[in-house]
């Protein structure tokens, strides 16, 4: 049953399938709308769900703007159907996809004016889903990366971290090819975050993960998809004191992309920058929308 929350906003507990999974979703929309709305499908980050703090925001911000949107847990996460702990790119690619159909069916929308957002892993998901399906017609991508070996390698720099990072990777590598299954890992062996930060990761969160999900990630090269958004707007942004994704791994991703494609370093805001509710970050996406994927 649809309800109106403070903001005069209209929204909506749906669910929706992928590969005969059921997919957790809410859809917001204005309350007063005169002709069907171009969407957003909001993605949240490595194990997170819904209703983070980046979701969060972008679901209030973007009725209020003039859009409908969908954020929505990926296979596995939050209260989304799946193995706990077990993430693919192509698995997410594909969520993303039937996120757009869902979109797509709702007769507040209309289905020839989607957009994707996403913000860290979501980045990547949504980069390289709109790759292989144009009906998404604008990007905004937060906090992700083109290389995956330079991404983690980054993060397991000194020589002890490399070596435990690639013996979990030798191993999880030999289990599954013996048919076995892969080893589990905390979330911080695979995706380390440092304490200052870990407040954005809350207990609804993933926490034990597959080695599958590092091997994965790790075979997954964003960079050599990115091309194929062209010539659809791309909007890249990410913190320039990011220590979780360092900025170099947007740069990676805007390296390889086509045109219309804009890369944004923000000084001031960290990883979780969407969360934040920073004006200038605010106003920075307000423009690009504004100019790339107007409401109206």
């Amino acid at each position: 049953m649809p309800t109106l929350n403070s903001g005069e906003t209209m929204q909506e507990n749906i669910t929706f399938q992928s590969d005969g999974l059921a997919l957790s979703g809410v859809f917001h929309a204005p309350d007063e709308r005169a002709e069907k709305l171009p969407a957003f499908v909001i993605m949240h980050g490595f194990g997170g769900h819904k209703d983070g703090p980046a979701q969060r925001w972008s679901t209030a911000q973007f009725p209020e703007w003039g859009y409908a949107c969908l954020n929505f847990d990926f296979r596995g996460c939050g209260a989304s159907e799946g193995p706990r702990g077990v993430v693919v790119p192509a698995e997410e690619i594909a969520d993303c996809k039937a996120a757009i159909d869902y979109l797509a069916s709702r007769p507040e929308v209309d289905a020839n004016r989607i957009a994707l957002l996403g913000t860290s892993y979501g980045a990547v998901v949504a980069a390289c889903t709109a790759a292989e399906d144009d009906r998404a017609k604008a990007v905004i991508a937060q906090g992700g990366w083109g290389d995956s070996h330079r991404f983690l390698g980054d993060l397991h720099s000194s020589p002890e971290e490399a070596k435990k990072f690639a013996d979990m990777i030798a191993d999880g590598r030999a289990k599954l090819a013996a048919g076995e299954e892969a080893p589990r890992a905390h979330r911080f062996d695979i995706v380390p975050i440092p304490e200052s930060l870990r407040a954005n990761i809350d207990e609804r969160s993933t926490f034990d993960f597959s080695v599958k999900t590092a091997i994965e990630t790790l075979d997954f090269c964003p960079q050599d998809h990115v091309a194929k958004v062209a010539p659809r707007p791309l909007m890249i942004i990410h913190a320039a004191s990011d220590i979780v994704v360092r900025p170099s791994g947007s740069m990676d991703l805007f390296a390889h992309a086509g045109e219309n494609a804009e890369l944004y370093i923000m000084a001031g805001v960290d990883h979780f920058m969407f969360g934040e509710n920073d004006p200038r970050v605010i106003n920075l996406v307000k423009d690009w929308i504004d100019k790339y994927f107007p409401a109206d």
